[in-house]
């Protein structure tokens, strides 16, 4: 059997745990043979959290395979050397270095990310000697990048896999070519296939998705049931109301959703003089809503109603670096957040250093992050880094007395030994962040690192940071906002790292021209995109929703019906100009 879920309407994680209960209680099939897909770690998660609530616990759950499509292609290929996206930055930047190419590191990777995922080099702009290049040093590791995974897994002949017999996966309207290729070869002798998705919700066309997936699958496979959904579990009314309003105008067939949830306020457009004004605003709605704002404060911003918890707010932008002033307003406020996603600061030589160096410490055969660390921490020239790893490959434990006989006399190289027999034992029993703070004080902080720490009190253990930063997508990283609130904490994200998330208010700001459609030097805007981009915005919310622009607003909020309503914004009042150095 072969089911097509499409459509706009939502609550598809819920479908999905539906049909996989179903499949169990009432067509008796056995955990081990049901494959769900979802799009983060985070979505897997909940997935299996609901399935053990509903099927009597772990262990009635224990044989399924739940998670993304890396994940279990990572699972399928076994002992496999998997890079983190730190390191293939370095073997990026090594790669042109030695080709004189000026083109930066992170640049070339998304461009070989692009052909790796179904785009031509030329496409892509990327050189092919270039990529060739990248590859052959991958495969002198016996290594493999993120993407790597996909490819890899398809040459595998998993036809007629017990855990195939019944597969289903989540959002498909966001896959690529290489994903719809896995889809296809994971179902083929199997039983069943139920795929979900809204094609309104393709938001991710940079990385070779396209909703078309919808119309590919039933034409090659006509015998396929396509079932629409046409009920809102999610969103108030308002909310829907609006959110079609602004979908309809890319086109096609009428959308027909009816929300089942009560009436709530009406959708709010609060229209700020500048990026600062919202962001103030932002930060003091928030305060409003939860109460923690002092007496005189809440009487000015007249609140009214329960106060909200910190943890049912969502505050998303068009890009992260939209969100920066609105976390330092929110910090300003004293009030508690989560920025999820993957930032710059990640891109930064010592976050890379450091991760890497704790990387070889927890394993000394790996090589290429021995040689990331020695390269940013200790500026070690490639002919010592080169001697250092002949020493360690194939290492299973650290022999420190036996490295030193061998490093005697090269500065760069015993400096890097004292530092290791220095961090060894002090891993142990400690939590990622309690590591971080006594590196930053050993050797001093940065904002990079202060950011990283931040990331790792969300963590237990090293691995699983290093983990989360190797196969997480945007939802599954997570940074606390300067304190160490793992939860309880507004959320901060992109619309990308939104998707398949709900909160029951959302804050949905810099809606402003430039911004949403993103506009850049160099980059084509794809309108219809960037509004299915919009519109996976607005359904995030549950109960309220709240728009925020500056200056030139978006076109995009032309678009919107005449229900939404204006939200005052109160004019910033004169303060010294020392004060704003707070920000």
């Amino acid at each position: 059997m072969v089911a097509v879920i499409a459509g706009p309407g939502t609550g598809k994680t819920g479908t999905l745990v539906e049909r996989i209960a179903w499949l169990v209680e009432e067509q008796g099939v056995k955990p081990r043979e049901i494959t769900a897909v979802t799009f983060t770690n985070q979505a897997a998660a909940e997935m299996r959290h609901r399935l053990e609530q509903r099927l009597g616990g772990r262990r009635a759950v224990a044989g399924m395979t739940i998670g993304t499509f890396h994940a279990i292609c990572l699972q399928l290929l076994g002992d496999v050397r998997l890079i983190s996206p730190g390191e293939a930055l370095t073997l990026a930047e090594e790669v042109l270095r030695d080709a004189g190419s000026k083109m930066k590191g992170r640049a070339f990777l998304q461009a070989v990310s692009r052909v790796k995922n179904g785009a031509d080099a030329a496409e892509a702009g990327l050189d092919e000697a270039l990529l060739r290049a990248y590859s052959t040093r991958l495969a002198a590791m016996g290594a493999l990048d993120f993407d790597d995974l996909l490819t890899a897994a398809l040459s595998l002949d998993t036809t007629g896999q017990r855990r195939f017999q019944h597969l289903l996966a989540d959002e498909f309207q966001d896959i690529n070519d290489a994903q719809y290729d896995l889809v296809r070869a994971w179902s083929r002798g199997g039983k069943s296939l139920f795929v979900i998705g809204d094609p309104d919700q393709s938001i991710y066309g940079f990385r070779g998705a396209s909703g078309r997936c919808f119309q590919r699958l039933t034409e090659e496979l006509p015998q396929a049931r396509v079932i629409r959904l046409e009920e809102n579990y999610r969103s108030a009314p308002a909310i829907l109301e609006a959110a079609l309003s602004v979908i309809a105008h890319n086109g096609g067939e009428p959308r027909r959703l009816t929300s089942t949830r009560p009436a709530g306020p009406a959708v709010r457009l609060a229209e700020a003089g500048d990026d600062f004004a919202e962001a103030v605003f932002v930060a003091k709605e928030i305060g409003r809503m939860t109460g923690g704002v002092d007496m005189l404060e809440a009487q000015r911003l007249d609140n009214e109603g329960e106060n909200r918890s910190f943890s049912e707010i969502a505050v998303l932008c068009r890009t992260h670096r939209q969100l920066e002033l609105i976390e330092k307003c929110l910090r300003h406020d004293d009030i508690p957040c989560l920025i999820s996603g993957r930032e710059d600061f990640l891109d930064d030589g010592d976050v890379r250093g450091v991760l890497a160096f704790f990387r070889s410490l927890q394993h000394p055969g790996d090589t290429l992050a021995l040689e990331t660390a020695l390269r940013l921490l200790w500026a070690c020239p490639a002919d010592l880094i080169e001697q250092a790893r002949t020493a360690c490959a194939g290492q299973t434990s650290w022999d420190v007395s036996a490295l030193r006989e061998m490093v005697r006399g090269y500065g760069h190289l015993e400096l890097w030994l004292d530092r290791t027999e220095e961090w060894l034992p002090l891993l142990g029993g400690k939590k990622p962040f309690q590591i971080l703070e006594q590196w930053e004080a050993s050797y001093g902080a940065s904002p990079a690192l202060d950011k990283l720490r931040h990331t790792a009190v969300c963590y237990p253990d090293l691995d699983t940071l290093w983990s989360a930063l190797v196969l997480g997508e945007e939802a599954d990283l997570r940074r606390s906002a300067g304190k160490t609130w793992a939860s309880g904490a507004v959320r901060l994200m992109t619309l990308h790292g939104a998707k398949g998330l709900e909160f029951p208010v959302v804050f949905l700001a810099g809606v402003s021209a430039g911004m949403l459609p993103l506009e850049s030097q160099g980059r084509s805007t794809d309108i219809e995109e960037e509004r299915r981009l919009f519109y996976v915005g607005l359904t995030r919310a549950k109960e309220e929703l709240i728009l925020t622009t500056a200056q030139s607003p978006s076109p995009f909020l032309s678009e919107l019906p005449d229900t939404v309503v204006p939200s005052p914004v109160s004019p910033l009042r004169e303060r010294p100009a020392e004060q704003l150095c707070l920000f």
